[in-house]
């Protein structure tokens, strides 16, 4: 279990335990039949740099040299800085919920935010649930790797390191809550298309190996923790308007 002890300037102690442990295990979809790809040379040139990581990292990776690419930068529709930082502050509000603080602590960061403004349908069921179950609570804990994916789409992060130990959750919330709203939307410096399109493509690749290490009843290769990476691939996919799903429905295909 591991446990993040975070202090807020301005608010009274908040103890929160980012207690990923209990992540749900999804049931992904594996790799199906598809139409044959031909990859252009962006596609491929994306490709060998993702598969030059895995095998430095003993990942496998995917055979198919013609199936499992990320779309070219002249087919992918970035999400706008204001659609990321507004998922960036819903996305924090599920994480400190789930953590237990009380609804007034809550409603002053929405009136610092304007947090509740951005909410799915999804979330607002479990933002109005005043005894959410344990699953809704585990799945808003793990929110908080999809902000810290949205916080390096910002440029707050300068990189997203090896999947492999969960974010450092004082560190991602007190980036938001020492700066407004404003000041937090106007110093976001949205990476670019390539370099978003990077990462996904390569989160892509070692879920595939995690997804292919689990169906044969093995740990995830290169020590690769399985939910983060998951986590990653559902909000990098957000990021890139994967089959233009929205936030409650994006799918994580591997």
């Amino acid at each position: 279990m591991k446990k993040y002890k975070i202090l807020f300037a301005g608010l009274a102690a908040f103890l929160f335990a980012c207690n990923n442990s209990n992540k749900p295990q999804a049931q992904e979809p594996v790799t199906k039949p598809v139409e044959y790809v031909k990859p252009t040379a962006e596609q491929a040139e994306r490709r060998r740099t993702s598969e030059a990581y895995c095998k430095l990292h003993e990942i496998p990776v995917y055979k198919n040299p013609n199936a499992l690419f990320t779309d070219p930068e002249s087919k992918v529709s970035i999400r706008t800085k204001d659609e990321i930082v507004n998922r960036a502050l819903a996305l924090m509000y599920l994480g400190i919920k789930s953590e237990g603080e009380t609804k007034d602590k809550l409603d002053e960061l929405d009136k610092k935010y304007h947090m509740s403004s951005n909410f799915t349908a999804k979330e607002k069921e479990y933002v109005n649930t005043a005894q959410p179950t344990a699953q809704q609570t585990a799945d808003a804990n793990w929110r908080y790797e999809s902000l810290h994916v949205m916080l390096w789409a910002l440029g707050y992060i300068d990189n997203l390191s090896y999947p492999d130990t969960v974010c450092n959750v004082y560190k991602d919330v007190k980036i938001i809550y020492d700066l407004s709203e404003e000041q937090f939307r106007a110093k976001a410096k949205l990476r670019s298309r390539k370099e978003i399109l990077d990462q996904a493509d390569l989160i892509l690749r070692l879920h595939w190996a995690c997804v292919s290490a689990r169906l044969k009843n093995k740990a995830a290769p290169g020590k690769l923790d399985a939910d983060i990476v998951s986590e990653r691939h559902y909000a990098l996919n957000w990021l890139i308007n994967y089959m233009n799903q929205a936030w409650d429905d994006v799918t994580t295909d591997t």
